[in-house]
């Protein structure tokens, strides 16, 4: 056979390219194919070419690839096939000529017998999506026709809503049909008939009134206020005798230094201060005075219900030279 005798001529020309063992296996495996296409085992065959293929994919094995396929059914994948050979066989010159032939012939008769199908959109189809054996069609491909191997195709229409209807189509050899896509009309959904403006608005009916049952009042949950502001009047407290230790410390410091009211100037400062701290010491002295007893206040009228607001408290702080003198009522 022609094919037989340039796949060995192009496998020997490889031969510095590919290890002998590798060309002593494909010629092998190439011889094999041969015999089972004569025996009809075209399964068997187009094994064996795949094989060959792996170690040197040439013209003349994608040939015997394509053929295999066309005796499957495998309709494009054998037309890609005799495409490709075709076109290596006619890169590689006059000596792959034979080849050529063979190969455009074998194309030319499948693309006879090849099916062909055009879908176009029917009734109820117009905006809906649509596939073919589990694979969406584009726009461009509804309405062109479409090549398909022989045997039963599932053509699936899913709507917006995502309900979804199929049609089985069986394809034979030569076939060139047009299918409309129509939607089932139980799919369809009608058109909300448009309402007339003269007719009356209907009553609505009032809903049942839920008979009202009385919730018990929710527990009241004791306020953190007394012990904030009592927490409070004892920080003041504390802060108040933190002053007040400052105060007696510049007082002891202003005695050591002066002598009756004549003070150095050096003193002024430890002076100012001094005042200063007993204000200060007044100041938080009464204020803790005030949120401790306001605490203590809002704890023993908590229970009742509607507690007074804490009494008004007023402070005077009078200061005369380095002493503090305080007042307070509430």
């Amino acid at each position: 056979m022609v094919s037989g005798v340039l796949l060995s001529l192009a496998l020997a020309s490889a031969a510095s390219a590919q290890p002998e063992a590798d060309l002593v296996r494909a010629r092998k495996l190439y011889s094999q194919g041969l015999t089972q296409e004569a025996a009809g085992d075209w399964a068997g065959a187009l094994a064996s070419f795949e094989d060959v293929a792996r170690i040197k994919a040439t013209p003349q094995v994608r040939f015997h690839l394509a053929r295999c396929k066309e005796h499957l059914g495998r309709f494009n994948e054998a037309l890609g096939g005799y495409r490709i050979s075709e076109y290596e066989a006619e890169k590689a010159g006059p000596k792959e000529q034979a080849l050529v032939e063979e190969v455009r012939k074998a194309r030319e008769a499948l693309e006879e017998k090849i099916p062909k199908v055009t879908i176009v959109r029917g009734k109820g189809a117009e905006a809906i999506k649509i596939e073919l054996d589990g694979v969406v069609l584009g726009d461009t491909q509804i309405g062109q026709p479409i090549t398909l191997d022989p045997g039963p195709h599932v053509l699936t229409g899913i709507q917006a809503q995502g309900k979804s209807f199929k049609k089985t189509l069986n394809i034979a050899e030569g076939d060139a049909i047009r299918v409309v896509l129509d939607a089932p009309e139980e799919s369809v959904e009608p058109a909300p008939a448009p309402q007339r403006s003269d007719a009356p608005a209907p009553k609505a009916t009032p809903a049942p009134e839920a008979p009202v049952k009385d919730t018990p009042p929710a527990p009241s949950t004791p306020s953190a206020a007394p012990w904030v502001v009592g927490g409070l009047g004892v920080a003041s407290l504390a802060l108040s005798a933190v002053f007040y230790s400052m105060r007696v410390k510049a007082e002891d410091d202003l005695k050591s230094n002066c002598i009756g009211s004549v003070c150095p100037e050096s003193m002024e400062e430890t002076e100012r201060n001094g005042k200063t701290y007993a204000a200060l010491t007044g100041v938080t002295f009464g204020l803790g005075i005030v949120g401790v007893g306001a605490g203590a206040l809002m704890l023993m009228t908590r229970s009742r219900p509607t507690p007074a607001a804490p009494p008004a408290a007023t402070l005077r702080v009078h200061e005369r030279g380095a002493s503090l003198s305080f007042g307070g009522r509430f």
